[in-house]
């Protein structure tokens, strides 16, 4: 098994990075808290359902949705995502001037590098359709000399980085913070965008508690790769409405080996999602990703405005949300609202406040091979557009024996996890690998929740 993780590594670790803040003493996500857990372990043998099952993809095919155009998310054949290191700096800046400036060069090819430093903006970086890359060569702004060497301090402006019609943008390496909301905010017509090795911390410096706070913002923008970013807080929003990755109407994002804590609401604590996906988002793949001490984990769907904004009534159309280890939320780890055929398979959720859900009626949705820290709950007339199989449900939501260290955040399963071990449906054209990237199956049968023993 693979040594665990950082704070920040591309192989995922499950160990906490920061010391959360207390949590508030609040219910759950109805103001009632759910049954009290089942007293033994119980594997969830499948729920009865009028709707047909997910159609699986052909086994050879990468195990996401498709977007409308056929490439898949996690790799578009057009490059737009390119998991090779960017090139030769084509251009050195040292000071926020000088970034500003530079930033309004970019080209396609053209690689802006920041030497270390603290670069305070007078003005939100804004890049427009002219300034792009190409899917053959992308334009870039990293950090010189890699993570931790470089901060971008968005100075009380909206945010840091605005993309308003880029494409074929990546940000690599690069600590941001102190904007008013945002700390990346993308609106149309921008595509292709990727934001990877990234920490982005503490974009809330706005006074207007009505207003959304998101460090990643997106809105009706297609194909954004999210990869090994931190996203964090040190204190909670005076509002009520944060999320750490948020987008509307999105269709084919992935957000993948992040690691998202703290998001938490001041506002009554009852707000506060690390993952967000709603409004009409398709083909959202969320995979790999450590969440913790925020108050909802992952929210797939939502309550948001699919019809007005994508033109078709559902919160969110396929997708997966695979592998994710996700602990010490107040409220659900995933809870999800309103959509129709995606597939919720081998995450892993530990010490969570309220059960994970289904909400908002669903429609040929496959819940599979997850390790629960609660009972599902089917909620709104769910049930009969789910088949859920092979899902483990803890003795209670703190039971830590299935893993090797759970209260130090290491959710690899056990030696001694034989309810967990080979117990799992063989999905293997949803889930080819799990949280650290090793194969499955690596036994005698796929292994229930984010860890393959």
């Amino acid at each position: 098994m693979r040594a665990l993780r950082w704070c920040f590594a591309s192989a995922l670790v499950l160990t906490a990075c920061s010391t959360p803040p207390a949590p508030s003493d609040v219910a759950g996500s109805d103001a009632t808290m759910d049954a009290p857990s089942p007293d033994s372990a119980a594997i969830d043998s499948g729920v009865a359902m009028d709707a047909p099952a997910v159609d699986a993809p052909a086994a050879d095919v990468p195990a996401v949705d498709a977007p409308a155009d056929g490439a898949p998310n996690d790799a578009p054949a057009d490059g737009a995502h390119p998991d090779a290191p960017a090139g030769t700096c084509t251009e050195t800046v040292t000071t926020a001037a000088e970034l500003q400036a530079a930033a309004q060069r970019l080209a396609p090819g053209r690689v802006l590098c920041l030497a270390p430093g603290r670069y305070v903006l007078t003005a939100r970086i804004s890049l427009g359709a002219a300034r792009s890359g190409s899917a053959a060569s992308p334009a870039v702004i990293r950090a010189r000399d890699g993570r931790g060497t470089v901060t971008v301090d968005g100075a009380m402006n909206e945010e840091a980085f605005f993309f308003s019609g880029a494409t074929f943008v990546v940000l690599e390496g690069l600590l941001i913070t102190g904007g008013q909301y945002h700390g990346v905010k993308l609106d149309p017509p921008s595509a292709d965008i990727t934001v990877r090795d990234c920490e982005i911390t503490d974009t809330f410096n706005g006074t207007d508690a009505s207003s959304q706070l998101s460090p990643i913002k997106g809105f009706q923008v297609p194909r954004v790769l999210v990869e090994r970013t931190r996203i964090r807080f040190t204190r909670r929003w005076i509002g009520n409405n944060i999320q750490g990755i948020d987008c509307n109407a999105c269709p084919s994002w992935t957000v993948r080996d992040n690691e998202i804590s703290d998001v938490r609401a001041m506002v009554g604590g009852t707000s506060g999602t690390a993952i967000q996906f709603k409004s009409g988002s398709r083909d959202t793949v969320i995979e790999r990703n450590v969440l913790h001490d925020s108050f909802i984990g992952i929210s797939f769907g939502g309550f948001g405005n699919p019809m007005g904004w994508s033109g078709q009534p559902w919160e969110h159309v396929g997708g997966i949300v695979r592998n994710n280890v996700i602990y010490r939320c107040e409220d659900a780890g995933i809870t999800v609202l309103y959509a129709r055929d995606g597939r919720i398979v081998n995450n892993t959720l530990w010490g969570n406040g309220f059960t994970p859900d289904v909400r908002r009626m669903a429609m040929n949705l496959r819940y599979q091979n997850n390790i629960l820290d609660r009972a599902l709950n089917f909620r709104d007339a769910t049930m009969s557009g789910v088949m859920a199989s092979n899902n483990l449900v803890l003795a209670s939501p703190m039971d830590a024996s299935l893993f090797v260290g759970a209260a130090r955040g290491d959710f690899h399963l056990a030696a001694s996890a034989s309810m967990a071990i080979d117990r799992g449906a063989a999905i293997a054209a949803d889930v080819m690998d799990d949280l650290d990237r090793e194969t499955r199956p690596r036994g005698g049968g796929f292994d229930i929740g984010a860890d393959e023993r």
